[in-house]
């Protein structure tokens, strides 16, 4: 008989793009496995997550899960895809870029009711989101008890933030009471940065982690060659597993 856990589902969200999102999906997903079972769903029509995860795109995807517009759907079970002994991961592909206007009410759950049957087989499931607000980004936010948002260490960085702060308070308020904000991650972060300054800027919306992730060129080197955490610098690795570790204490887990 399988184990059952009480599982974690958490968003990484920013409507904004090249914040990191993917990045910090992969990287957290690989951290969280070395002591967990861990899912990481590609939730982003452009599926860079899968092309990065998978030597070859896979016949289905997140997309068939879903009954959308009554196509046919097919169990997540069907799709999940091994990675190593503790990581699991859903693959992604253009044809989500379709899901994008509502028909009915139960557009709105169609993420959560997939991911309802097999959620129990996992300690943590991770959503990579698009970067949009939307139906796409609605649906993670009710499937999920957590988000976390990355943000580059760039002033631009933080403009959109207030868009994504009201959609959170939405979702908490009307549809999702339960879900928490862990907090906005700093991403991809230069020493010559005010740090402190961008802090407080981001805090007019989001608590914020306390570990930071630094700009380090071993990361994208690392995807480039398909590979996971292990083959980046050893600062970037340390910063992942006490990222995983910090997320471990605020879920309680």
């Amino acid at each position: 008989m399988r184990k059952a856990f009480s599982s974690q589902t958490i968003a990484i969200s920013n409507q904004k793009g090249g914040e990191g999102k993917t990045t910090v999906s992969i990287l957290l997903s690989d951290a969280l496995s070395t002591k967990s079972k861990v899912l990481l769903i590609d939730w982003d029509p452009q599926a860079n997550a899968t092309k990065l995860m998978l030597k070859s795109i896979p016949n289905y995807s997140i997309f068939n899960s879903l009954g959308y517009k009554n196509q046919k759907k097919i169990g997540l079970e069907k799709i999940i895809q091994k990675i190593t002994d503790n990581l699991f991961f859903v693959p992604s592909s253009i044809n989500l870029a379709n899901f994008t206007t509502p028909t009915e009410r139960d557009d709105f759950d169609r993420l959560k009711d997939a991911i309802e049957p097999i959620k129990s087989n996992f300690e943590f499931i991770i959503i990579d989101c698009p970067p949009s607000l939307g139906l796409g980004l609605e649906n993670a936010l009710l499937a999920s008890d957590y988000i976390i948002i990355p943000v580059q260490s760039k002033a631009f960085s933080v403009q959109g933030l207030k868009d994504l702060s009201e959609t959170i308070k939405k979702i908490q308020s009307k549809s999702n009471t339960n879900l928490k904000l862990l907090g906005a991650l700093l991403n991809q972060y230069e020493g010559n940065r005010a740090l402190s300054g961008l802090s407080n800027s981001i805090k007019k919306y989001f608590p914020v982690f306390e570990n930071i992730i630094h700009r380090k060129e071993s990361i994208p080197q690392s995807q480039a060659k398909g590979k996971l955490l292990n083959e980046c610098d050893k600062e970037t690795i340390d910063s992942f597993n006490k990222l995983a570790d910090e997320v471990r204490r605020k879920v309680n887990v």
